[in-house]
């Protein structure tokens, strides 16, 4: 009966082994790695779309600023006009209309008719030049005008591709924020899972001793526990005496935490010379790290992995904690430096940063010392 236990218990533990394995596998292509990858396009997509923004902004106002000066332009030469024919409506009015006096006196010190001619003609070159100029004026105010329709059109044109931009950025803006938050609901998801995997593999490995145990005393039982053996009715010889055998002590138990002490005071060192660090999935530094990845660094001062979040909640738990102790839960940890802070690998968009543990005692933080 206990032989048939036995291998039970043996299938049962290779189930469970081939379950961890398979479960494994998952985590080398995590589930929300195709999310972290959207959401890194869509941050570069948003980039590209505020540069284009600024860039049309720029030459938007450039183009502003031109129709503003085309137009002071335009009042300028209206004025310009305005008085010109003024001044040619009262010349001609008093030169030219009226006679009289104005008149005598372009003709006094006349000597002969070829001189008179060749007065009155100055006089109405003089009326034609200024009637000239006027019209000067008027077409350069008609090629302004025409100059600031077409201004007027290329402002239209940037001001609706500064609004198609707008739109784009809002809208990727919009993208962004929806992936980042379903990106930090599958990175909880993935930790819990991995919690769960990780109590499934110690489970597998406490059943694994019971049943190499159960399979040692089966042996022993079948060995030394034998019944008497039919021998034709000879009586069998005795069994020489046992060779006495030196004592072999018995061996010390696992501990449930790492058996070397650490300096607090250089944990917390270690952790504040990271803050500022990239967040990674997986990294264990130098420049980027994850929750548990930047823990085992400032642990040890090597760039290692000691374990997840299942393996340090499986540590001894402190009342006291202190700084350089950890701070943890299923699915996240940290150091902590006292004064109810911590340092921590957060997510993707913060990296290593210094935050409450107060903030987070509704995900059940719990202390333990390495």
């Amino acid at each position: 009966m206990r032989t048939a236990n036995t291998h039970r218990n043996m299938a049962r533990c290779a189930a469970t082994a081939t379950l961890a394995c398979v479960l494994g596998l998952g985590l080398v292509a995590p589930a929300y790695a195709d999310t972290a990858s959207e959401l890194a396009a869509a941050r570069t997509k948003l980039e590209q779309i505020g540069s284009q923004t600024q860039q049309i902004h720029e030459e938007l106002s450039a183009q502003t600023q031109e129709l503003d000066q085309t137009a002071g332009e335009i009042t300028q030469k209206q004025q310009e006009i305005a008085e010109g024919q003024a001044k040619l409506s009262s010349y001609v009015a008093g030169e030219y209309k009226t006679g009289g006096l104005s008149l005598l006196q372009v003709l006094t010190g006349v000597d002969d008719l070829g001189d008179m001619l060749n007065r009155l003609f100055y006089y109405g070159k003089v009326s034609d030049k200024q009637a000239q100029t006027i019209q000067d004026v008027k077409d350069l105010k008609q090629q302004l005008t025409d100059k600031q329709a077409e201004q007027e059109k290329n402002v239209a044109a940037t001001q609706k591709k500064v609004d198609e931009l707008n739109a784009q950025q809002a809208e990727a803006q919009s993208l962004v924020s929806s992936l980042d938050s379903q990106l930090q609901a599958e990175l909880a998801a993935e930790a819990e899972a991995n919690a769960a995997l990780q109590a499934g593999i110690n489970a597998s490995t406490a059943e694994k001793a019971t049943v190499s145990n159960d399979t040692a005393g089966t042996t022993e039982n079948t060995n030394n526990g034998g019944g008497t053996t039919n021998n034709g009715g000879n009586t069998p010889a005795p069994a020489p005496a046992p060779t006495p055998q030196p004592s072999t002590p018995a061996p010390a138990p696992t501990p449930s935490a790492p058996s070397q002490s650490v300096d607090g005071g250089s944990v917390v060192s270690r952790a504040y010379s990271k803050l500022g660090c990239a967040y990674s999935w997986g990294g264990i530094g130098p420049d980027s790290f994850d929750c548990s990845g930047f823990v085992s660094y400032c642990l040890t001062g090597r760039y290692c992995r000691l374990g997840t979040t299942g393996t340090f909640m499986g540590w001894t738990r402190v009342s006291d904690p202190q700084p350089g102790d950890v701070v943890v839960n299923s699915y996240h940890t940290g150091i902590y430096i006292g004064n109810g802070q911590m340092i921590h690998a957060s997510d993707y968009k913060t990296g290593v940063i210094i935050s409450s543990v107060a903030a987070g005692m509704n995900n059940n933080y719990i202390f333990v010392r390495y």
